[in-house]
């Protein structure tokens, strides 16, 4: 059998101090807990949280909870809602020519809705032009006469409250 050349033993001599040289550190600086490590360091290895998943599925109901207090009566009652008038027009006895009514609530009021009564006679072929709110507070009738008849007169009325 041959001997071993020098380079052979140094080499092999390197190889045991370094194999036991790394068994001894790794049984004196094991890490067994988080709090050995740098909180910096520790954070880089934790990184940046990844893309969220699916959302898992909902759980069951709770107990409904206790009814809570009343509210406050409202201020629409019958008693203050109002109906007004406007004034009386009567279309012309002209075929294309029309007559408006304005009906407003008194100060304070909105109009709620309206519309218009027509006075006595027989009504012939008329068109109603406007028969809406004109503003927050007054409602507007406008009639065309589409005859030469005489058409009766009409009146907008407008229903009010606070």
């Amino acid at each position: 059998m041959r001997r071993p050349s020098p380079a052979t033993i140094i080499a092999s001599v390197a190889l045991f101090f370094s194999l036991a040289g790394t068994g001894l550190a790794a049984s004196k600086y094991l890490i067994t807990s988080t709090k050995q490590i740098k909180p910096s360091v520790l954070s880089s290895l934790r990184g940046k949280a990844g893309p969220r998943g699916l959302q898992g599925l909902a759980g069951t109901p709770g107990t409904a909870g206790a009814a809570g207090a009343a509210g406050a009566a409202g201020s629409l009652t019958a008693a203050n809602v109002t109906m007004v008038q406007g004034g009386t027009a009567t279309p012309p006895a002209t075929a294309g020519q029309s007559a408006g009514s304005v009906a407003t609530c008194p100060a304070g009021d909105v109009v709620l809705g309206g519309g218009f009564i027509w006075g006595l006679g027989t009504v012939p072929d008329t068109s109603v032009l406007t028969n809406n709110a004109q503003s927050s507070t007054s409602w507007a009738v406008s009639i065309q006469n589409n005859t030469s008849t005489v058409a009766p007169s009409f009146t907008a009325e407008a229903i009010c409250a606070p």
